[in-house]
């Protein structure tokens, strides 16, 4: 039995690799012709398009390996089927249950190292294909005094230093802003606290600002304002080339710790809560769609139909996406609760699953 296991996950091994390496493919030319033009209007060194690309590969393994892992139980199995292994098989006694045992532990071990995949490698290669993209082949600027975080900002200029809590993107707003001013000796001359700050036409507008002028000797004055103007060398693009982060680039613990904050503030965290939900939900659709694809590897294992194991493996992950798409689109928007618009696919598909291997003959 120990050499039979063997060979069924060799087998399974064979085309995972020939599946993913088939995606990875399809995907990087597919981004070639899209970026082509970004490319020939920027023209940069061969190495730096070699990295642009490379970094991308992390995130397109994550989001095809549930597909390359049904492809890859549906084609080695019917494959199986087709030189008639599967019929010596079960004509020795081996059960259909031992079959696909090998390739549901396979399964629900990538799922493990997808999740991981992407809490520590996803997040950091997308941040850093972004930054090339932007940085080295755009040519877009960025301020070498920022230090930039995920709800943090530190921007040193000369004698002036001004801490940001939150930066909106979408509506280029600054939440909570403070702006330290320091003397050729680095002695406090004066500090600006805004509880925000709205990019209009081509400058900053401060809200609620008080201003400490601090006499140097340990005495200071307040003066309070409505609004204010005041100078900043940053401007909202500058903000969004580093620190602009979508889900796809945050870890779990990174998109959680996010949402805490926003809570904190008063912010509708919703379409943060479907994504953070996403992030588990996802990597655990290789286990699930294995579970779906043995039942089926097997009936078309005995017709030998390996057209039909193929057709089946796109039109089933097909389904899954679309499904998935939909419900997380529809929770974004507030109509599905987060736990239901992420989670409510997998169900769907892991009781069809369940269901399709209790029923199934031997």
């Amino acid at each position: 039995m120990k050499i039979l296991t063997k060979y069924i996950v060799r087998q399974f091994f064979l085309h995972l690799l020939l599946s993913i390496g088939a995606f990875v493919m399809l995907f990087l030319i597919v981004d070639i012709f899209e970026n082509i033009g970004t490319i020939i209007e920027n023209p940069v060194s061969f190495d730096i398009i070699v990295v642009y690309f490379v970094t991308k590969i992390p995130y397109v393994l994550f989001l095809t390996l549930p597909m390359a892992v049904m492809l890859a139980t549906l084609v080695s199995i019917g494959l199986m089927g087709r030189n008639l292994e599967l019929i010596a098989m079960m004509s020795s006694g081996v059960s259909h249950m031992f079959i696909i045992r090998p390739a549901l532990i396979l399964a629900a071990i990538l799922s493990i190292m997808s999740y991981l995949g992407n809490e520590y490698v996803v997040p950091q290669a997308n941040s850093y294909n972004e930054y090339v993209r932007k940085v080295k082949i755009e040519k877009k600027k960025v301020s070498p005094g920022a230090e930039y975080r995920l709800d943090k900002i530190w921007v040193r200029d000369e004698n002036t230093i001004y801490y940001i809590d939150r930066f909106m993107p979408q509506d280029n707003t600054i939440e909570g802003i403070t702006i330290y001013t320091f003397d050729d000796r680095f002695q406090l001359k004066e500090r600006i606290v805004a509880a925000k700050a709205i990019w209009k036409g081509s400058r900053w507008v401060f809200y609620n600002v008080i201003e400490n002028d601090f006499a140097g000797t340990g005495s200071f004055s307040t003066m309070k304002y409505p609004i204010r103007y005041l100078s900043i060398k940053e401007t909202p693009d500058d903000f969004k080339i580093v620190f602009e982060k979508g889900t796809e680039k945050m870890s779990y613990r990174e998109l959680s710790t996010y949402i805490n904050n926003l809570d904190k503030n008063g912010y509708d965290t919703t379409r943060y809560r479907v994504d953070l939900q996403g992030k588990i939900t996802y990597p655990l659709a290789c286990l699930i769609l294995a579970l779906v694809a043995t039942p089926f590897a097997l009936m078309v294992g005995r017709r030998g139909g390996l057209a039909t194991g193929v057709v089946a493996a796109f039109a089933i992950s097909y389904l899954y996406w679309v499904i998935h798409s939909l419900c997380i689109a529809l929770g974004h928007g507030g109509t599905l609760p987060p736990i239901v618009a992420a989670w409510i696919a997998n169900v769907l598909f892991a009781t069809a699953g369940g269901y399709l291997l209790l029923t199934i003959r031997s």
